[in-house]
Order: structure tokens, then C-alpha cells, then sequence
């Protein structure tokens, strides 16, 4: 029982870990409440996630506020984007859905354009966390890259989205599993994708010291 409980056992490490994602949940939650704020929290929860199990790790409050305030203006710009584009994508699907005649089937070009945009926004606020671009190289090349890795990319929007399509399918369900995402969710989706997409940014990573620029 007591290699169990040891510091370093691999036990400890998971519940240590468990807590960090448990604090940051909380203060992503709390960071996304004014909505505009969405990008930078976005790109602050990559930041600190990317950085667990490295030599950058530190205390999981100070690296969350130093990531949100260093990326604030930039993420919310691209917040906004996205915002922008998913919901005009998602308000003509709905449109030429209920339209009648042959145009009614316009939506499903709306429709993929909608996917599009989740593909992409996948990419936008991890690479922000990583890399130091403006935004049109940002947007540029989460595209290429939500579509080069397109089975990754899927992951990482079911990850992302699953709340939320949860909620418009079964909502009963998504509100008793209200406690999971209010405790650990976004951010142990985050640690998730960040697994999925180490591979994908590894090859323009020139070192871990500063954020660098790609392609």
C-alpha cells in the first residue's frame, strides 16, 4: 500500500493529474462565462494541457492566466471568426432545409460548410497555443491541416462537440451528466486532443522554449 500511495507511483501521478484537469475545468468555465472570452480561454486550456508531462509544466492557475491574457486579443478575434461563419453556415442550413422545392437541397451545402468550420476551429485555438502566426496564417493553416489529417480531425470535433450535440439529441441525458461537464469535461477533452495532435504539429515544432512560427 505504500508504493501505492508514493509520490511517484503511477497512482498518484494519475490522481495528480486528475486534479489539474478538475482545477482547469474550473477556470475554463469560469473564463468562458462573458462568451467573447471563448477564444482565449480556448487557446489558454491548449496551452497549459500541451504543456503537462514536459519540462514546461508549472502550476496549472498561473500558466492558465498568463496563456489567457498573452492570447486575448488574437483569440478573440478568432473567436469571432468562427463564430461568425459557424453560425451564418448554421442558420442557412436551416433556411434551405425548410424551404420548399429543389432549393430546399442547397443545405446540404450549408451543411458542409458547417462541418467545415468545426473541422477548422479544432485546429485554430491549438495552434495558437503553439505557434506564433497572425491570423489569416492561423486560419490558413488550420484549414490545411483539418483537412491533411482529416480522420484526427474528426476525433477531435467529436471530442469537442459531443456536449453539445448531446444536449440538442437528448437533453435529459445531457442534463444527468451535468455534473461531468461542470467537474472535468473540456478539459479532459483538451488533454485528449492534445495526444491526437502532438503528431500533427510535431514535424514545425523547432523546440519548446518559445512559440514558433509554421509553415
Amino acid at each position: 500500500m505504500q508504493g501505492l500511495f508514493s509520490p511517484d507511483s503511477k497512482f498518484m501521478r494519475a490522481m495528480s493529474r486528475i486534479g489539474d484537469l478538475l482545477l482547469l475545468n474550473v477556470l475554463y468555465l469560469l473564463t468562458c462565462v462573458p462568451v467573447f472570452t471563448i477564444g482565449a480561454a480556448n487557446t489558454a486550456l491548449y496551452t497549459v494541457c500541451f504543456r503537462f508531462g514536459t519540462d514546461r509544466e508549472e502550476g496549472v492557475i498561473r500558466s492558465y492566466f498568463r496563456a489567457f491574457r498573452d492570447n486575448f486579443k488574437q483569440g478573440t478575434v478568432l473567436w469571432l471568426i468562427v463564430l461568425l461563419c459557424g453560425a451564418t453556415a448554421c442558420l442557412n442550413t436551416y433556411v434551405f432545409y425548410v424551404m420548399p422545392g429543389a432549393i430546399r437541397y442547397a443545405f446540404v451545402v450549408c451543411a458542409i460548410l458547417f462541418l467545415l468550420v468545426l473541422l477548422i476551429a479544432g485546429y485554430i485555438f491549438p495552434l495558437l497555443s503553439q505557434f506564433n502566426n497572425d491570423n489569416k496564417s492561423t486560419l490558413r493553416n488550420a484549414l490545411i491541416l483539418s483537412i491533411g489529417y482529416l480522420p484526427r480531425s474528426v476525433l477531435v470535433t467529436a471530442l469537442n462537440v459531443f456536449p453539445f450535440a448531446l444536449m440538442l439529441l437528448d437533453f435529459y441525458s445531457f442534463l444527468q451528466a451535468g455534473f461531468f461537464w461542470v467537474a472535468l469535461y473540456f478539459a479532459a477533452a483538451a488533454y485528449g486532443n492534445t495526444f491526437l495532435l502532438r503528431k500533427v504539429f510535431a514535424p514545425y515544432l523547432k523546440g519548446e522554449e518559445n512559440k514558433e512560427e509554421i509553415l
